[in-house]
């Protein structure tokens, strides 16, 4: 049991500490997943009349809805099932036969901020275990029926290796308050009813892609790890041993309220339309931003790129932030917009643009642009920032 509760720590610290951005989408909203996968029953052997059964494995699956209130909470609802598939040890002289199933459901909210999420919430199990078995002379079973609710809490962690793929990561441990029917005719033979404390930890670690035609979709496959102690069948005096799972698992989730393109995406059409239309006057910009969020992305640090080549050359150019969110009025959405445009103009200044050749503004107050002709006889080209 120690070494379990030290792999699944490990396995927890390994995927927090990730620098990555949380699993939760960004835009308010309803959010969703399903996964399915394929686990293995590790841990305590259950045993039935002083014979260990044989590792089993089996399907399980979740199913989950949530939704995004605002840039930093949500909540979700989640629905957990695992079958292990009934297993046949067969003995020099008898066999034993084992099925085990749970489910559980969790209820959390959420909170997240740029690369990490907490949630904390209620969680409810079932148990079911059943062993039978027949070593002649004897024959008989035994039977464990649980059912437990309780606080639990959980980390998510995801870290962008590039514009779709990203490591994924997520730990999270409940304390479950349990009642206990043992009945049967082997170690369970006394027919008990009682309540006790059942912990269980665990975590996973995949890999995941994200489109960037559809950017609401994403898509997870990689590895979990589970264990419920207190739980097992077993031989020794308690009778209560850990139930460890292990095996790979997939995971397919939708933003129902995400951009239906990428910025990505948006860029590449307005890059096309500038080829086949070139402008006569200064070129428009739009650097792409996430809800709530004033950190360049790729994409908008390739158009910004694009833009102080323009402006080196002596070409005017107009930078408009373009983001998922608007601008109601508010003092916290004008003060996140002229982060939005110091973003840009920093990142200009970076590429070699002059400080004195960038001004920023509200668009209302924009000035009109010098024609493409006035452009050219002036010595420098300059960068207006439209928030």
């Amino acid at each position: 049991m120690r070494r379990v509760a030290t792999l699944l720590a490990l396995a927890g610290l390994a995927a927090i500490a990730l620098p990555a951005r949380a699993q939760v989408p960004e835009q308010q909203g309803f959010f969703g997943n399903i996964d399915g996968r394929w686990m293995w029953l590790g841990g305590d052997r259950i045993v039935a009349g002083n014979a260990a059964s044989d590792v089993t494995n089996g399907p399980g699956g979740q199913i989950m809805i949530g939704y995004k209130i605002d840039p930093y909470w949500d909540v979700a609802l989640a629905g957990d099932v695992q079958g292990l598939l009934s297993h046949l040890t067969k003995f020099q002289n008898g066999t034993l036969s084992v099925d085990t199933n749970h489910q559980h459901f969790d209820l959390e909210l959420g909170f997240s901020r740029d690369w990490w999420r907490l949630n904390g919430g209620l969680r409810g199990i079932h148990y079911r275990q059943l062993a039978s078995y027949s070593i002649p002379p004897v024959a008989g079973f035994d039977q464990r029926e649980m059912y437990g609710i309780g606080p639990k809490v959980g980390a998510g962690a995801r870290l962008a290796v590039s514009d779709n793929w990203a490591v994924v990561g997520g730990a999270d441990a409940a304390l479950l308050y349990t009642n206990y029917a043992d009945t049967g005719s082997g170690v369970l033979l006394n027919n008990t009813g009682y309540w006790q404390l059942v912990p269980q930890l665990s975590a996973e670690l995949g890999i995941n892609w994200r489109s960037s035609d559809s950017p609401s979709f994403s898509f997870t496959t990689g590895a979990r790890l589970a264990a419920s102690f207190n739980t097992a069948v077993t031989a020794d005096a308690s009778h209560q041993g850990t139930l460890l799972e292990f095996g790979p698992f997939i995971r397919m989730a939708y933003n129902f309220a995400g951009p239906s393109r990428s910025a990505r995406q948006a860029v590449k059409e307005e890059r096309e339309i500038w080829t086949n239309a070139p402008p006569t006057g200064s070129r428009r910009y739009n650097a792409y931003f996430g809800f709530e969020r004033s950190e360049l992305s790729l994409v908008s640090r390739s158009v910004i790129r694009q833009a102080a080549d323009d402006i080196k050359r002596g070409r005017p150019a107009v930078i408009a932030v373009s983001a998922t969110d608007r601008d109601n009025g508010s003092n916290y959405s004008r003060a996140l917009s002229l982060r939005r445009a110091d973003a840009i103009r920093e990142a200009l200044i970076r590429e070699g643009v002059s400080p004195a050749q960038v001004e920023v503004g509200a668009e209302a107050e924009a000035p009109q642009v010098a024609p493409l002709a006035a452009a050219i006889a002036a010595p420098q080209g300059r960068a207006r920032i439209n928030y």
